[in-house]
């Protein structure tokens, strides 16, 4: 077979289209490069934006699950009686107390005296909370910060009424340091970090601890005109110095959605890190495609200087090819054979004559050993007729079918023939032998010697660990030398296909031996 490309890929015209090639993949990196620098600079950005979405989200939820307790009141009153109001009310306020960012919770009833649940013995504390409900007793609801030397909390009040004209007010205070503390346990896998503060500029959460209460404005390049906003839904976006990376930042300043009050979110990302990521996809750009070249190149290379030779190896392999198909057809030919043989031996009418026979005679004598043999005769030319794929069963199942064949033959043969089957391990009835292999033996030498009541032919099952043996006593018939031994051959057959060397068939001392190799 003549290769036509053989002169395109070769001398100089291999040459040339090599150089066109390297020229257009260097302008098609030049070209995308560009166009993947703006679409990764836009994806940065657009990546960044939802993260401050996402950011900002999280931590309005956070802190407006603090406001929903009045929904909880609202429903202790709703359920309670004025007798039971105050019990109902000091559960619900001892729940609150078990979470570690709650302290100072309190509740009055009308007005009688406050309740604390986790601080009792504060007398300033409870002049603040008299003084609390003293500027804000119209007001349902109202929340503030509340800081001094020791204490940076985030006070909340409610107020519900009852239908009856219970007036309840509820109260705690968030303690805004376990609330950094809170907050650096969730959402840790962002690449980004967050601030909240209020109108005032004061610092409410920061992930560094030492910013509470500081003022943004003061510490940090943040001008207060980025929390000025055409709507509510409005932000601001500004590159600035943070203040607590000490590097360039992307920052997003929007305000907190929380009722009741003025408070502002910044969502920061390291410029730094969405620059390099962008580098990074230019480098690996360039660098895959001067990788696709260099491949390519050498593939065209190979390809002109391997031709030859590989027609030569087809040319090889294609003579191999038919031969293994003349002597794949000679296996066919000779598996066909063997399958032909081995059916006529399967449905033997002088074995299948003599078992009707003997049917014929238990009828009237033994109908339970009659129905016995019968059933078992059906299930001997079941597993006949269906041999296995790859002429190969478990021990068992030849072991069963030998079993019910020993029943017919000791049926019609009471005295003559004595069987015995002994086991090893009940583990190797799993391994594998030669489909019919113990049919074979055992028939075999019923078949090659004579059995009488005074001198009965002895068969012997032995299965061990490795093989199979199968032994008789010999008392030959004449004609027993002129036999064809098809049986020992389909035996040596499979085990040769499947490697298995150690088959013997013999005679030794007066008795005759099968040594069955046992497979897998």
């Amino acid at each position: 077979m003549k290769f036509t490309l053989k002169n395109t890929f070769s001398g100089r015209n291999f040459f040339l289209l090599g150089i066109i090639f390297i020229i257009l993949t260097l302008l098609s990196i030049y070209i995308l490069s560009g166009l993947i620098t703006q679409i990764a600079e836009k994806s940065n950005a657009e990546s960044t934006h939802r993260g401050f979405l996402q950011k900002q989200e999280i931590v309005a939820k956070e802190f407006s699950r603090f406001l929903d307790t009045q929904k909880e009141i609202a429903r202790i009153i709703e359920i309670s009686t004025s007798e039971n109001l105050s019990d109902h009310l000091k559960v619900l306020s001892t729940i609150h107390a078990n979470d570690s960012l709650v302290k100072n919770n309190w509740f009055q009833i009308n007005n009688q005296k406050i309740e604390f649940t986790t601080s009792k013995s504060d007398a300033n504390l409870e002049k603040s909370i008299k003084d609390l409900i003293a500027k804000n007793g119209t007001n349902d609801q109202f929340n503030t910060i509340v800081e001094d030397h020791q204490h940076f909390f985030w006070r909340i009040y409610f107020k519900c009424s009852a239908k009856n004209g219970n007036i309840v007010r509820y109260g705690y205070d968030i303690d805004l340091p376990s609330l950094q503390v809170y907050f650096s346990t969730i959402d840790q896998k962002t690449s980004n970090y967050v601030f909240v503060f209020d109108k005032k500029g004061t610092i409410i959460y920061h992930p560094e601890i030492k910013l509470l209460k500081k003022n943004i404005f003061k510490i940090a390049n943040f001008p207060a005109r980025d929390t000025v906003f055409i709507n509510n839904n409005g932000f601001s976006k500004r590159i600035a110095l943070s203040e607590y990376l000490k590097l360039d930042i992307v920052r997003y300043t929007k305000r907190l959605n929380i009722k009741g009050t003025t408070w502002y979110v910044c969502v920061n990302f390291a410029r730094e890190i969405a620059n390099e990521d962008v580098s990074a996809v230019k480098k690996y750009a360039s660098l895959i495609y001067l990788i696709t070249t260099a491949i390519l190149i050498l593939f065209f290379y190979l390809f002109t200087l391997f031709n030859r030779r590989n027609f030569r190896e087809k040319e090889i392999l294609s003579q191999e090819k038919n031969k293994l198909l003349l002597e794949n057809e000679k296996i066919n030919k000779e598996k066909a054979l063997i399958q032909l043989h081995q059916l006529k031996e399967q449905i033997n009418p002088h074995f299948l004559f003599n078992s009707l026979n003997s049917l014929y005679m238990l009828i009237e004598g033994n109908t339970g050993v009659a129905r016995k043999f019968t059933l078992n005769l059906s299930k001997i030319y079941r597993y006949l007729i269906n041999p296995p794929v790859n002429n190969i069963v478990t021990v068992q199942e030849e072991l069963l079918f030998i079993e019910k064949y020993i029943f017919l033959q000791q049926t019609r043969f009471t005295e003559e023939f004595v069987f015995t089957i002994t086991i090893e391990d009940e583990s190797i009835l799993a391994k594998k032998v030669p489909y019919l292999a113990f049919q074979i033996a055992v028939e075999n030498a019923i078949k090659h010697n004579i059995a009488s009541e005074e001198s009965p032919l002895k068969i012997t099952i032995d299965i061990k660990e490795n093989v199979v043996i199968i032994t008789n006593n010999l008392n030959e018939k004449q004609n027993f030398g002129k036999e064809s031994k098809f049986g020992h051959k389909y035996l040596e057959s499979i085990y040769n296909y499947y490697n298995k060397n150690d088959f013997k068939a013999f005679r030794k001392e007066g008795d005759f031996t099968c040594i069955l190799p046992l497979i897998g």
